[in-house]
């Protein structure tokens, strides 16, 4: 978040990256994993890059399909999505 936050957008995308493609840390670490797919979607959306966009934006909302509704992140991925798919 600190390189996203900072403007290092291309060194937040490879954290992102890293940390969403860990497979056995998803057990004790998975809203960070989950986070980390939303923020790539927002990522790729900043970058112009609908598809990859709509693919992690999709994703995420799968991953936190019974979260609560008034998470920030769950409403902002899906106004997101929402408005990439018209």
């Amino acid at each position: 978040m600190a390189y996203y936050q900072a403007g290092d957008k291309e060194r937040a995308q490879k954290e992102y990256e890293d940390i969403a493609s860990i497979s056995t840390g998803k057990l004790y670490w998975g809203d960070i994993c989950a986070r980390s797919i939303y923020m790539l979607g927002k990522i790729y959306e900043e970058q112009g890059n609908k598809s990859k966009a709509i693919e992690h934006f999709q994703k995420f909302l799968d991953l936190w399909k019974d979260a609560d509704s008034g998470l920030p992140e769950v409403e902002d991925a899906r106004n997101r999505l929402e408005g990439l798919k018209k």
